[in-house]
């Protein structure tokens, strides 16, 4: 079960003082990750897939939050967390809460929620993910929105397909594919 806090873009201009993020790598079933983490509550306001490599994800996470220290942490805090999000089951009774941060638009941030929704093994259109907005109109901007994603896996964007087929995905067309075969198996 994942829960919300949210944070616009101008909060965080305001109250970048109080962030100390902390960060480390980790191999998920699917490829290597990065996740970034607030220092007070241990919100996830950053897990993305490393792409070409660590330091090009630490740079990502460094201009996603650019007013904040950012600080490698291999604590075993962040191995646990990520242990609970990888052995999610399907029965969210069974699953521990986790707390995620995120930062956009008002749009942005009800696009992301949305995505939570989709079950685990399915997928939905972008026209569907506005659908489910209440805004069937905005199939561009919800596209824009899910690639803006900053908590991958969790914000399930891997989970939108293009309503004729086409297939993106921010991490790479590799990571989704992977996400989805190991999602289906845990059905």
């Amino acid at each position: 079960m994942i829960t919300f806090q949210t944070m616009s873009s101008e909060t965080y201009k305001v109250n970048h003082e109080k962030f100390i993020i902390y960060y480390d790598f980790y191999d998920a079933p699917f490829g290597r990750c990065i996740i970034g983490l607030t220092d007070t509550d241990k919100a996830i306001l950053h897990f993305t897939f490393v792409v070409k490599d660590d330091a090009d994800a630490v740079k990502d996470l460094e201009n996603e939050w650019p007013l904040s220290q950012i600080v490698q942490d291999s604590t075993e805090m962040i191995s646990n967390i990520m242990k609970d999000i990888f052995t999610l089951k399907c029965d969210e009774k069974d699953t521990k809460s986790i707390l995620v941060l995120l930062k956009g638009t008002a749009f942005q941030i009800e696009v992301w929620k949305a995505l939570v929704s989709i079950p685990i093994g399915k997928t939905a259109s972008y026209e569907e993910v506005a659908h489910m907005i209440n805004n069937p109109k905005a199939v561009r901007a919800v596209a824009n929105a899910i690639g803006k994603n900053r908590v991958v896996y969790l914000i399930p964007c891997h989970r939108v397909m293009g309503k004729n087929g086409s297939n993106k995905y921010s991490c790479g067309l590799k990571y989704k594919q992977s996400i989805l075969s190991y999602e289906s198996k845990l059905l």
